[in-house]
């Protein structure tokens, strides 16, 4: 057994009737104090189901089931098949203490950002310990729950945020765990169904329940190993998180990491959830100016991450180019956050995207095999499309939908056509050739 960790507590929700016992058992849990955090998935995140039902003080009917405990350690098994990046050399069946040595993985991988003048960047994740957060990071994901469960964004609730002692600092920094609460008691994501093991039934009887009583509370009916069937699932669960997106930038909010591994479900609501919000920044913190791009800019991420993830290893022979393309997810997500404009307004954007991604989708799909059996990530990594473009024709496509939406109200932007081509040319350079074909415009005039 570990020896207990030395914590204290820096934040304490108080609109949670939760009683005193589960609140103990909680803070034990997080500072290993005689008992080890459960890990369901590889990873820093210890979920465990609550012994009492807790709910919103400020509104009784929202129920909370279970506990995320992020930051609390490291689970490192050993596991075949795994196509996510590597977590830490050393593999082990049981869970250990959040570790102050850093994530490698982590810091190769690009996101597309925006510096503070407004141009595009790549941007790279800060350095994190494996198995831990650092304390502010833990802040982050408690006051951006707290933000949303007080706005009515669904969500998890804020519990506590906890600061570890003296011997776990990294990089000279304090590290912290946080606690929330969920609504739902799996700790399965929606991942499973466009790109997990919900894709092979009979895989996994747990995700297997998990999706037939998704479907049941969405009310569609139909084959579960249908591929139809799925599509519809998965169009209504983007409609859903087009809303969310939406609702989150509403809030005030930024900085999302709108991938379906980061979106959850309740069935007992009938609705997805925002589960993972560390990256979170308040809108306060930046400029006007920049305020509306960041908010193009999260749901562009939304669109990205679902739209890559078709072309994800065990995804590669699960979806047809028709049945893809009829029961298209991009505008039913599109159609989510933009809900009073024409769906036939989302056509050519969504056909645009897709045709870019298509033949990229075409090249994995020949080496599926291989990649499946052999292929390193980085050598998959090349083949796929990039994101930088698919980002940049996402924002300046949607521009004008944004310029005449309720977010657009909300975060005013002078920005027009001839700005964000000016843009792209500018960040793409000689790429920005390709980048105007893709656009439909083989001789753009810009400036």
């Amino acid at each position: 057994m570990h020896h207990k960790l030395d914590y204290r507590i820096t934040h304490r929700y108080s609109g949670l009737d939760i009683s005193a016992s589960e609140i103990k058992r909680l803070f034990d849990i997080a500072s290993w104090n005689g008992v080890v955090p459960r890990f369901a998935r590889p990873g820093r995140v210890a979920w465990h189901a609550l012994e009492e039902e807790v709910s919103l003080l400020a509104d009784p009917r929202l129920r909370f089931v279970a506990a995320k405990l992020k930051g609390v350690g490291l689970w490192n098994p050993k596991l075949p098949g795994r196509y996510s990046g590597k977590l830490h050399d050393v593999y082990s069946n049981e869970p250990v203490p959040p570790l102050s040595t850093v994530w490698e993985d982590l810091l190769t991988y690009p996101h597309m950002g925006i510096t503070d003048g407004g141009e595009y960047t790549f941007a790279y994740s800060a350095p994190c310990p494996i198995g831990g957060i650092l304390h502010n990071r833990a802040h982050l994901e408690y006051c951006a729950a707290e933000r949303l469960i007080e706005n009515g964004v669904p969500t998890i609730a804020p519990l506590a945020v906890i600061e570890y002692g003296q011997s776990l600092q990294f990089e000279g920094r304090p590290m912290g765990a946080v606690i929330t609460l969920s609504p739902e008691l799996s700790w399965y994501r929606v991942s499973e169904i466009l790109y997990g093991a919900a894709l092979n039934r009979g895989s996994n009887p747990e995700v297997d329940d998990y999706y037939d009583a998704m479907r049941v509370s969405l009310g569609i009916d139909g084959d579960p190993d249908d591929e139809r069937t799925r599509l519809r699932v998965i169009g209504a669960l983007a409609r859903q998180e087009g809303k969310l997106v939406h609702d989150f930038s509403m809030a005030g909010l930024y900085r999302y990491s709108a991938d379906w591994s980061n979106f959850h479900y309740s069935v007992e609501r009938g609705e997805v959830f925002l589960i993972d919000l560390d990256s979170v920044q308040d809108m306060d913190s930046i400029t006007e100016p920049l305020r509306a791009m960041q908010a193009w800019r999260d749901l562009s991420t939304a669109i990205y991450r679902m739209v890559a993830k078709i072309g994800y290893p065990t995804a590669l022979d699960k979806y047809t180019l028709n049945n893809l393309l009829d029961h298209d997810p991009v505008i039913e997500l599109l159609s989510g956050y933009f809900p009073e404009i024409p769906v036939d307004e989302f056509r050519p954007i969504s056909r645009r995207l897709w045709n870019y991604f298509i033949p990229h989708l075409f090249l994995l799909r020949k080496h599926r095999e291989a990649i499946r059996r052999d292929w390193c990530r980085e050598r998959r990594k090349s083949y796929k499309m990039d994101h930088d473009i698919f980002y940049i024709m996402t924002l300046t496509s949607l521009q004008p939908l944004f310029a005449t939406s309720d977010i657009g109200k909300r975060y005013p932007s002078e920005l027009d056509a001839g700005d964000m081509w000016a843009k792209a040319e500018r960040y793409l350079g000689d790429r920005f050739e390709y980048f105007a074909y893709l656009m439909g415009e083989t001789n753009p005039k810009v400036g």
